[in-house]
């Protein structure tokens, strides 16, 4: 797909990401959920990799989806794991869990789903080190997005010119995910939609520059994502 990069395709609630620098710096890229912690073991080793052979877990932010293995694997195999300083303190359980609000008319499906996160979250768990906008780690370059949660983040490969978004772009759309299609945080899963777009609008003015977009959900984008999303953008 993209050098380096492995996509977990396998997963089907969200994506996980494998960055493959080599023998101490190997790294996923958000979890999954615990449902499917099988499949993600199984992804794994089909790439030649244990658990133990990770040198650390990545999150986009916080919410189960993405963050539902982190502890499973911290407590089990002692892979570090690493979020965005508002999103560690809430699944270090520093702060209460904010919860899902769909608006009244939201889809009775996007309803199930966040009743879902509000009552299953992803397990407490010790963030090894806790991100800033502006750190780097694993190659990445880490952006601070608060909006679909305040810890939502961006890692940037400059490299490669990619882009790991998390849920705030996605390559599907929401609720179910199965229709393929690039789009913005879906409202009934995202704390805050007017900081998310704020978010969006200010990390594009700084002129990033990326053209392949793996995002928390649907198929990765390669070539001219950063054109498409700035398109988005502009209809908002």
């Amino acid at each position: 797909m993209i050098e380096g990069i492995r996509h977990f395709s396998r997963l089907r609630v969200s994506n996980v990401f494998l960055l493959d620098g080599g023998r101490g710096d190997r790294w996923l890229v958000d979890t999954g959920h615990w449902a499917e912690r099988a499949t993600l073991l199984w992804e794994l080793r089909r790439s030649g990799l244990g658990p133990r052979d990770l040198t650390g877990v990545l999150l986009t932010h916080r919410h189960s989806d993405h963050a539902g293995n982190a502890s499973f694997l911290r407590e089990r195999f002692g892979v570090k794991v690493y979020a965005h300083r508002e999103d560690a303190r809430v699944l270090e359980g520093l702060v209460p869990r904010p919860r899902l609000k769909p608006a009244p008319g939201a889809d009775p499906i996007a309803r199930f789903f966040a009743h879902v996160e509000n009552v299953l979250p992803a397990r407490t768990v010790p963030v090894d080190r806790a991100l800033e906008d502006g750190d780097t780690v694993a190659g990445l370059c880490v952006h601070s997005v608060p909006g679909h949660t305040d810890g939502s983040v961006f890692f940037r490969h400059e490299r490669t010119r990619t882009l790991l978004s998390g849920d705030m772009l996605l390559a599907a759309r929401p609720p179910l995910t199965i229709v393929q299609g690039l789009c913005l945080p879906y409202p009934a899963f995202t704390s805050d939609l007017a900081l998310a777009h704020a978010s969006l609008r200010a990390f594009h003015a700084r002129g990033f520059a990326y053209e392949n977009l793996l995002a928390g959900h649907g198929r990765p984008i390669v070539g001219g994502a950063r054109a498409a999303v700035g398109e988005l953008l502009d209809r908002l």
